[in-house]
């Protein structure tokens, strides 16, 4: 099995990290994983927040932000399995 690597997330340095197993942690406070929600469209978001400011992103973009080189700029992100709650990076 492979090993969970966590990254900072863009824009959100030394606040949060996301793992390549399509989880998202806190870096203040508690230190804990965050408890994703579904979107009416299936997909996990979490809310982040930054100076008073909050932002629901979704979290199969923040894994393929960290962990997927993009050098076409490819817009999209498909869920190989079509299983939009399944936001591993190998099924990205």
């Amino acid at each position: 099995m492979e090993k969970e690597i966590w990254r900072a997330i863009k824009g959100y340095e030394g606040l949060y990290e996301v793992s390549n197993y399509g989880r998202v942690k806190s870096l203040f406070r508690y230190k804990k994983v965050l408890k994703p929600i579904k979107d009416i469209n299936g997909y996990l978001k979490v809310n982040l927040y930054k100076n008073g400011n909050h932002k629901f992103v979704n979290i199969h973009k923040l894994v393929a932000n960290a962990f997927i080189d993009n050098p076409k700029n490819f817009k999209y992100i498909n869920h190989k399995d079509e299983d939009k709650t399944n936001n591993r990076v190998e099924n990205l």
